[in-house]
């Protein structure tokens, strides 16, 4: 008697690609195998031992050509559920063969396409989801984890990642191929300046095993912030510290810029607080109001010294203060997840600004570009981030931020309520990035965008060739993550 489980097994043999024939640009499975020679020109076999994880049906190609933005939508010819470093190498390798572009998937957190491939391979890094090392200082990770999962981990032992992106659902190799911001920043760098060894797969199809600043550094820092052109990260050594049990957070209000820009570099140049990030919210009134949020990392019974915090600030609006458990503070936006889920804003488009903004300019740029083009509808149920950060703890030559001792991180998340406003808020965000550059500024790679390949030469400057080397070495045939638009020459 045929089992079910039979029939199913029977109809994945059947679908699965035995090969791609490059002349009808489709793959020859076991169902149309009678229709094309298996040796006729043109037909690359798919090795064997990748054979069964490369998936062609209609719901994995949709699900592949839509990402957290909901904005683009580029259809790959396949899907593939990577399960090591090595499959990926196959895979890249026999894509090379037969001329298909790759790009890396962990949690499709992109809002622009930049992770999609039209008629191209997604590769699924979710099966690539060890923690392998937890030491007193360290964890060596797959890619494919997800912070969160690496925070419950390393939390079991008293240890925390140093810094943390603030939505902590994103894969650990998502943010290090971008570059990774959060309130932690001003302390220790961005996400990538706290690696201290990387697995990568290069766009030859090439395994290079823990290279670090000292060992293939070139490669290393190609693929830090590299935006996946040179490889793909699939496995990191990253940085840990002792967790806090508690932190003190403070929340300072302004009614005006100036006194906010002015606060918000005092706490920056002397770094008193472990958390710091602001924000520019609507007040009610047609106007807006500016916040300054910080944090006081403790475990009892040490407390913090509020006075000695606060002291020289001038919030002429007042003061919070209130303590949360470490972990709770850290799963904030998770929790903001479950609301605009349930408010059905997270499947609706989301054209997010990020950008690097100059501090000589800050106020201007805020005055004359920001506020006038800000509106409480374009931000809908999102938030507007604006923060500074001391630029000489990056060390990543790939993550481009404006000269000067201080930039300012300026994000716009929004969750519009009215996705037909999606097109005036692309619109918006041009205006934004240009009035950005115009004063010095930069982008940072995350946000809705559509840049051509001239202003990704103009944002990387004297960096440029440091990506464009390692792309032309390690993917000379150009096949990793074109969704970028950086198409180099």
């Amino acid at each position: 008697m045929t089992t079910r489980r039979q029939v199913l097994a029977s109809g994945a043999a059947a679908m699965a690609a035995l090969a791609w024939d490059q002349t009808n640009q489709e793959w020859l499975t076991a169902a149309n195998a009678s229709t094309i020679a298996k040796d006729a020109p043109g037909v690359v076999p798919v090795p064997p031992q990748i054979r069964d994880r490369l998936v062609t049906d209609a719901a994995s190609l949709a699900a592949a050509a839509d990402d957290f933005g909901h904005i683009v939508s580029r259809t790959p010819w396949a899907v593939f559920r990577a399960e090591s470093t090595s499959d990926i190498a196959t895979l890249i390798r026999w894509a090379n063969k037969v001329g298909l572009s790759v790009a890396a998937r962990g949690q499709a957190h992109a809002v622009l396409g930049e992770g999609q491939v039209e008629g191209g391979v997604i590769i699924d890094m979710n099966g690539l989801s060890t923690i392998h090392d937890i030491g007193e200082d360290y964890a060596v990770v797959d890619a494919g984890v997800k912070w969160s999962d690496l925070l419950v981990a390393a939390g079991e032992r008293g240890l925390t990642p140093l810094v943390l992106t603030d939505y902590l659902e994103l894969s650990i190799g998502g943010v290090l191929a971008v570059g990774g911001i959060g309130g932690n920043m001003n302390q220790v760098g961005m996400v990538v300046d706290n690696v201290d060894a990387l697995t990568v797969v290069t766009g030859k199809g090439q395994i290079n095993r823990n290279i670090s600043p000292t060992r293939k550094s070139a490669l290393f820092d190609a693929s830090l912030g590299g935006l996946g052109q040179a490889a793909i990260i699939t496995q990191a050594q990253v940085r840990l510290g002792p967790a806090p049990a508690l932190v003190r957070i403070y929340e300072l209000t302004y009614s005006n810029v100036a006194d906010f820009a002015a606060d918000q570099r005092t706490l920056v140049t002397d770094a008193r607080f472990g958390y710091h990030e602001g924000q520019v919210v609507a007040d009610g009134a047609g106007g807006w109001q500016f916040k300054i949020e910080v944090g006081a990392y403790y475990t009892p019974p040490t407390t913090p010294d509020d006075e000695t915090l606060l002291a020289g600030l001038s919030p002429d609006l007042g003061t919070t203060t209130t303590d949360f458990p470490y972990a709770v503070w850290l799963g904030r936006v998770g929790f903001a997840e479950v609301q605009l889920r349930a408010a059905g804003l997270w499947d609706t488009p989301h054209p997010w600004s990020d950008l690097f903004l100059d501090d000589d300019s800050l106020e201007d740029y805020v005055t004359n570009v920001m506020l006038p083009l800000l509106s409480p509808a374009g931000i809908g149920a999102g938030l507007v981030l604006l923060y500074p950060f001391r630029t000489s703890l990056l060390e990543r030559p790939l993550a481009r931020v404006p000269d000067g001792e201080i930039a300012w991180a300026f994000d716009i998340l929004r969750f519009p309520f009215d996705p037909s406003l999606t097109d005036t808020l692309l619109a918006e965000n041009r205006e934004l990035y240009e009035g950005a550059v115009s004063r010095d500024g930069t982008f940072y790679p995350v946000g809705a965008l559509d840049t051509t390949p001239a202003e990704w030469e103009a944002h990387y400057g004297t960096v440029y060739s440091v990506l464009i080397d390692a792309k032309r070495r390690h993917d000379p045939n150009n096949i990793l993550t074109p969704g970028q638009g950086i198409n180099p020459t």
